[in-house]
């Protein structure tokens, strides 16, 4: 049957309609699957709690386990970060060359240290033994470097300023590490602090002597608790953190943006941010609906 020239010409704006509605599809859909991809689980914010203290590899004499401390750390991060990771004796060479890229935006990191007076760096202990496990290249490049642990028989593979710069993968993304760990920030031996900073940390929080292990403990959990639950800043709460000990919490660097910064609430940013992006579905739903 002929069709008359009204009837053509409503065809051809309905088919306009189609292809606008089909182009509609094709753009949005892929950009709210975009959008949910950005606040899926792998790509949010975590926190993660480096025991190495307590880790089952070193020497009984230098196991310091405290699973008080490391539940009440939990549940305190728990309030701003939806996902908390935990290494103990996976506190390994291997794996401290992953931390940067692996999304962490706080770090505790309760570990055995060593000083290199010849170089004025502080160097994190791992807990690979030496006689378990080899790293010739590293330690011939400088790279890793021996951690003697007083009273303990064994040496441990310990990571350095040459080795968070060279070796580490990925960066940091203005990551806080609470280095709970003796002379983390001794006056003098910043260099491991400074590396960890051009990886991409936001700023290093340590002891700036010795400090005894329960000693380290209690002022960590002042300090998250006022990082956390009293939302104080960085300086804030490091100065409320050590009254009365021997040994005293610094944070580095010394500036206004370090010394004033407030760890976010990424737990409440990951909600808004789904509910963003549920609120744009909605809206693609009814416009592809119109």
């Amino acid at each position: 049957m002929k069709k008359n020239r009204h009837e053509t010409e409503s065809h051809s704006q309905n088919l306009k309609y189609v292809y606008a509605a089909a182009a509609i599809i094709i753009i949005l859909v892929p950009t709210a699957f975009f959008f949910q991809f950005l606040t899926s689980g792998q790509n949010q914010p975590k926190a993660a709690i480096i025991d190495q203290l307590s880790s089952s590899h070193l020497a009984p004499f230098s196991q310091h386990p405290n699973q008080t401390f490391i539940d009440l750390a939990k549940n305190l991060l728990n309030q701003r970060f939806d996902t908390i990771d935990y290494y103990r004796d996976n506190a390994t060479v291997e794996n401290y060359k992953q931390i940067p890229s692996q999304g962490y935006k706080l770090i505790i990191w309760r570990a055995h240290s060593a000083l290199d007076n010849a170089s004025k760096y502080v160097a994190i202990s791992t807990s690979d033994r030496e006689n378990l496990i080899y790293y010739d290249q590293y330690m011939q490049n400088r790279q890793l470097t021996l951690c003697n642990i007083t009273g303990d028989p064994y040496l441990y593979f310990a990571i350095n300023p040459k080795f968070i710069r060279e070796i580490m993968n990925g960066r940091f993304e203005d990551t806080v590490i609470i280095l709970m760990s003796c002379n983390g920030l001794k006056q003098g031996y910043t260099e491991t602090a400074k590396a960890l900073l051009d990886k991409g940390a936001k700023l290093l929080i340590s002891w700036d002597g010795w400090v005894d292990s329960g000693d380290n403990d209690d002022a960590a959990t002042h300090l998250l608790d006022y990082l956390i639950n009293k939302n104080y800043t960085v300086n804030q709460a490091v100065q409320n953190s050590t009254q009365g000990l021997l040994s005293t919490l610094h944070y580095y660097p010394e500036t206004p943006g370090a010394a004033d910064y407030r760890i976010p609430d990424y737990r409440r940013q990951n909600t808004t941010q789904s509910t963003a992006t549920a609120t744009f579905l909605k809206k693609t739903e009814q416009q592809m609906a119109e």
